[in-house]
């Protein structure tokens, strides 16, 4: 065997034996129930139309679709980002270690896998992933760029892996696109004769995203109702998310437009499924009025750049890349040419750049964050490893020195990083998972099955049904036998609410406005908290009242059971 095969068979191996303990051992989870959804979408809950996951690519809905079609047993929408995370993490540890021995190989392998094995193998998060199978795909194209290969194998890989992060989310798969456009300056056939050659290794990823974009605006925008929900859902989510249009900024403008302040306290905590009430001319006034007082504008602000400095100190709390990027610029600026050391200094800047932008948005958060530092990271490694930068220096002559020495020590922390991290997994599933590969079913499971099997239909509070998992038994579990789980029930608000397939079941059961059915039918009920239902009492009697009255007729699992009329 080849050392070029034993290299590819170690970093799969030692891969495969992280990635193992983590589902096997670990506690395996969606990171936000964003991704719970969307798994339930695909695996029919909300409907037939299951290949509008939204914030998913419609090429990937289809072929979610297919899957569960063919092989109804397996949850392919959880199975398809974990073998990815698995082939990415492979591909990034085949590109960073290419020309190093199988000991060195070995180590970097490991390292790589405990800095991927907790946002990758146990957190699951579709943005995060799309980042990272961006990254990964990337830095395949730099190093057959910086070698000058035309290697047919390496196209195919890198365009399936940047396809795969667009179809994730397009938004995550694009921070990349500074870390990785910045190093291509720094590569001088980009100022030569080869720059033709390097660039043809770009065309299949390109041609690919542009498929990709152009089939989800074809099928979100092209389709009158599903491009209704997407510029609704955009202005939700510069209120609910980005934190504007708040009713006592621009009381007197509201007031004058036909808002009251209960419209704003409902849709404070997400409830506004009313669909004639707050349809999407209604919202358009809303952020027309609220456009002076915006709160996420891109602006210069010394509070903001403040924040922003606050933001990077802390990101050592939430993950080790921020810490292995200043260990990079250090080692940089120490030891590399002056080319290196004004490459890592604008890489430094395009950080510091994308969290003021994210600051002024007021959406920093680690999923995004994470594609931040890991583009960074990894773009500069590969261009500082296939450039064989690191080689002039003190510390490499050191380590020619002393190879052997070097060598063993490399294998050894390989194989306790192994063994040390699988005996760390046991550990949580003896004394935290009792043993069970399974968790035991999530808090909502019982609460919503319940819901599910009652007469009549049921406006359910968001709080009731998004838990971690929204009424499904465990993560393994949400395959097709999901089809339709919530044929007798609708959210009363949440960001699926009101698209086409969050209303799918509303309107095979003969209901176009959820709430406004509270009232006119009386087989339609409200489940959820006292406190909400005392808001949609309010709000129900400011839009359809007086005179309509509430009260509790039931309890599923603790959650009660509302009954408004007149």
């Amino acid at each position: 065997m080849s050392l070029k095969k034993k290299r590819y068979l170690s970093i799969s191996l030692i891969s495969l034996v992280f990635f193992l303990a983590c589902i096997i051992l670990g506690r395996l989870k969606y990171s936000t129930n964003d991704d719970t959804i969307m798994n339930l979408i695909a695996a029919g809950a909300f409907g037939e139309s299951s290949q509008y996951l939204v914030y998913n690519n419609i090429i990937f809905g289809y072929v979610l679709k297919v899957l569960y079609t063919v092989i109804p047993g397996v949850n392919w929408y959880l199975w398809s980002y974990l073998i990815f995370n698995l082939f990415s993490v492979i591909v990034i540890s085949a590109v960073l270690t290419d020309g190093f021995s199988l000991p060195v190989t070995a180590f970097i392998t490991s390292a790589l896998n405990l800095l991927f094995a907790y946002d990758f193998y146990t957190e699951i998060q579709f943005t995060q992933n799309a980042s990272f199978y961006a990254i990964a795909g990337c830095v395949l194209l730099l190093s057959l760029v910086l070698k000058r290969k035309r290697s047919i194998s390496g196209i195919v890989i890198a365009t399936l892996l940047i396809s795969m992060g667009v179809m994730a989310r397009a938004v995550g798969a694009g921070i990349v696109l500074p870390f990785l456009g910045t190093v291509m300056l720094f590569i001088p056939c980009f100022f030569k004769k080869e720059l033709k050659n390097a660039l043809i290794t770009f065309v299949a990823p390109i041609a690919a995203v542009l498929i990709c974009l152009l089939a989800n605006y074809w099928a979100y925008y092209m389709n009158p109702d599903w491009k209704y929900f997407m510029e609704w859902n955009t202005i939700m989510v510069e209120k609910c998310d980005h934190g504007n249009y708040n009713f006592n900024w621009d009381k007197e403008a509201y007031l004058e437009a036909g808002f009251t302040e209960t419209d704003f306290q409902l849709l404070d905590q997400w409830v506004w499924n009313d669909t004639e009430y707050f349809n999407l001319d209604k919202l358009r006034t809303m952020q027309k009025i609220g456009q002076g007082t915006r709160k996420d504008k891109l602006r210069l602000d010394p509070e903001v750049f403040k924040y922003t400095f606050q933001k990077l100190v802390e990101t050592p709390k939430y993950g080790a890349s921020s810490v292995v990027f200043v260990l990079l610029l250090l080692f940089s600026l120490l030891f590399l040419k002056k080319r290196y050391k004004l490459l890592l200094v604008i890489q430094t800047a395009w950080i510091f750049v994308l969290y003021y932008v994210l600051t002024c948005s007021k959406r920093i958060m680690w999923r995004v964050e994470s594609g931040v530092w890991l583009s960074a990271i990894l773009t500069t490694v590969t261009f500082i490893i296939c450039t064989g930068a690191y080689k002039d220096n003190a510390l490499y002559r050191l380590y020619e020195k002393r190879r052997k020495g070097f060598s063993i020590a490399a294998a050894m922390i390989a194989v306790l990083s192994c063994i040390v991290f699988v005996c760390g997994q046991y550990s949580f599933f003896i004394t935290e998972k009792n043993g069970h590969v399974v968790y035991d079913p999530d808090f909502t499971y019982e609460k919503v099955k319940a819901i599910t099997e009652r007469d009549g239909f049921y406006i359910v509070d968001v709080d009731t049904t998004y838990g971690d998992l929204c009424g499904a038994k465990n993560i393994f579990d949400m395959d097709r036998k999901y089809l339709d789980y919530y044929a007798n029930f609708c959210q009363i608000g949440g960001w699926i609410q009101p698209s086409p397939i969050g209303l799918y079941h509303a309107n095979v059961n003969e209901i176009d406005n959820p709430m406004k059915a509270l009232v006119d039918r009386d087989d339609v009920f409200y489940i959820g908290g006292g406190e909400r239902a005392g808001y949609v009492y309010v709000f129900l009697n400011e839009k359809y009242g007086p005179g309509i009255n509430m009260e509790m007729v039931d309890e599923v699992c603790g959650a009660p059971v509302w009954r408004y009329y007149w």
